[in-house]
């Protein structure tokens, strides 16, 4: 088992009601494996703004893990014990 933090931020740090937690997943879990357990885990409110209709990672979705951009492409890397994701929701303005 390996022990991930992630820290919510904005929008989505009111939608799961707290600023930051830490879960278990399996040795060899991928980023896409977290957001899909943090998605089932906080149920519709969160779920809605972390995954696409379809079931995908949104893309309206800002990832950090360990203070370095997640690319779209990168999702299906391997977690290692001990990192810490931080959540943002993408925010445009003119």
């Amino acid at each position: 088992m390996i022990t991930i933090t992630v820290r919510y931020h904005n929008l989505l740090r009111r939608r799961a009601g707290l600023e930051k937690e830490t879960f278990t997943l399996p040795e060899g879990a991928s980023l896409r494996d977290a957001v899909m357990y943090l998605a089932q885990r906080h149920g519709p409110p969160l779920q809605e703004m972390l995954l696409e209709p379809e079931g995908g990672i949104s893309l309206h979705l800002v990832v950090f893990r360990d203070d370095q951009l997640v690319h779209p492409d990168q999702h299906d890397t391997s977690l290692s014990d001990g990192q810490t994701l931080m959540l943002f929701p993408a925010i445009s303005g003119g």
